[in-house]
């Protein structure tokens, strides 16, 4: 197999159906939820306290061995443990010729990740106090979570891919539940150890989708616009 993106004729007809106006909608219906949770968290102290409210209840969950699997989990999402997955993913994916899914992956991971540490800056929200953290607090600020932000992209990304490239149908439903479990399970595990409010997982979620759509969109762009 030469290093071009194999094509997708045939193998996924359901991507030349994507438009890139479909591609501009969804893309920009995230970024305004995003963009309305981030106002709504600075501006209205009853959407604050709410969100409170619910993330101590998601702390308050008693279930033995949790706290150890939340802790593993977001071991998962640290950006180190991530850069390292991206740089593994990348090679892994160079090796099989398949480019166009290395560039995928790596440019995701990189806007928007570094997307992520901007925002931090700019919104400035502090995080829950330390006397309710299961695990050392992280110095820099919270909102968006970095870990549930670098989680979805990765996992979303490796999903995409595996649902591309996959034969089997069962590999691809299998590879989107594992990796949807896991994104999930890392984003939340910030919520449950303290360190993060439900609403900074929200708005990763929100703003890695974003991302995800748009460089999705500009792959399946490159890979018909190349079979043409």
């Amino acid at each position: 197999m030469n290093g071009r993106p194999r094509s997708l004729k045939g193998v996924n007809p359901w991507s030349r159906d994507l438009g890139p106006g479909l591609a501009v909608v969804a893309a920009g219906v995230a970024l305004v939820l995003f963009l309305g949770l981030t106002a709504a968290i600075l501006l209205f102290p009853a959407f604050q306290q709410t969100d409170q409210r619910i993330s101590a209840a998601v702390r308050d969950v008693q279930v033995p061995g949790l706290i150890a699997f939340a802790e593993l989990l977001t071991t998962l999402g640290d950006v180190v443990v991530m850069v390292l997955l991206t740089v593994v993913g990348v090679l892994l994916l160079l090796l099989k010729r398949w480019r166009a899914e290395a560039v995928l992956l790596a440019v995701t991971m990189a806007v928007g990740m570094a997307a992520g540490t901007v925002l931090k800056e700019v919104v400035e929200r502090a995080r829950p106090g330390i006397e309710i953290a299961r695990i050392p607090v992280p110095e820099c600020y919270s909102f968006p979570s970095g870990h549930a932000l670098a989680a979805i992209l990765f996992f979303g990304v490796i999903a995409f891919v595996v649902f591309v490239r996959a034969e089997r149908v069962s590999v691809k439903f299998g590879g989107i539940i594992a990796c949807t479990l896991l994104a999930v399970g890392v984003a939340l595990s910030r919520v449950y150890l303290g360190v993060h409010y439900l609403g900074d997982i929200v708005a990763s979620w929100l703003l890695g989708s974003a991302f995800l759509t748009v460089f999705v969109a500009g792959y399946v762009w490159r890979v018909t616009a190349r079979d043409r």
